[in-house]
């Protein structure tokens, strides 16, 4: 949210705008002439399954299949009551964005919903050095079936790992990515199944290599080559391997 302000602040400062601008669903009275224009943004999965937590019933299918007969829902319903007003929606998704727009169904939000991705860093800090964390998750809820599943498998291996996530700032997280080798990055249920860029853009921007379960639209992802991809199975194992040949996978 807050990087999303600074955007809007450069562009304003950079053009000379005079334009009001309400981020989020408040209701104000700038009292002047100029326009206002209220933007919103959407940090929810649109990728979801049937039987998911949050899904309503209601929840309509898509185009973008997951199996041969199966294909994803679009989830916005639960949001429409606060997007229906904006003239702009930020999502910080393409894949979110593409299954919307595919299903043909909310065509009025397509024409708003864009994509910013979450750049959170100005610098990029690119080196090995003093990287002595050498696997890393950052999972708040780790009572979830696939994380608990994960991290137990992660401490039955050999693989030196830690679990943080405590880092509820900007500043903080820096100094974590920056001190880290290998991220580990799985969905949290197996029914959301929109890529976590919130989580792994910034790693990438401090030197961090990601290790990701495979998600659906990764092709859209700008940064889709930077992801070393993998099935959920066989992540322990392909990180074991990138922490083995660690300079060589760095230098990719």
């Amino acid at each position: 949210y807050n990087y999303t302000l600074s955007v809007l602040k450069f562009i304003i400062n950079k053009n000379n705008l005079s334009i009001n601008i309400i981020l989020g669903c408040h209701e104000y009275n700038f009292e002047n002439k100029n326009k206002t224009i209220k933007i919103n943004i959407n940090y929810e999965h649109t990728l979801v399954k049937e039987g998911g937590r949050g899904v309503e019933k209601n929840t309509p299918i898509g185009k973008i299949k997951y199996s041969q007969n199966k294909y994803y829902l679009v989830r916005i319903d639960s949001k429409k009551k606060y997007f229906g007003s904006s003239d702009v929606i930020i999502d910080y998704s393409n894949p979110n964005i593409y299954n919307v727009k595919k299903s043909g169904l909310y065509n009025n939000f397509s024409d708003k919903h864009i994509y910013l991705a979450p750049n959170l860093y100005e610098k990029l800090h690119i080196n090995i050095n003093n990287r002595n964390i050498q696997s890393l998750t950052t999972f708040i809820n780790t009572d979830e079936p696939r994380r608990k599943k994960l991290l137990e498998k992660i401490s039955q291996s050999r693989l030196k790992h830690i679990n943080k996530n405590d880092c509820k700032y900007k500043e903080g997280l820096k100094k974590l990515y920056q001190d880290t080798k290998v991220l580990i990055n799985v969905r949290q249920t197996p029914h959301h199944d929109t890529f976590e860029e919130l989580r792994c853009l910034p790693a990438l921007q401090n030197g961090v290599i990601v290790v990701s379960e495979k998600a659906p639209l990764n092709h859209l992802i700008p940064y889709n080559d930077l992801i070393i991809w993998t099935d959920y199975e066989n992540i322990v194992d392909k990180t074991k391997k990138v922490l083995k040949n660690y300079e060589e996978y760095y230098k990719r």
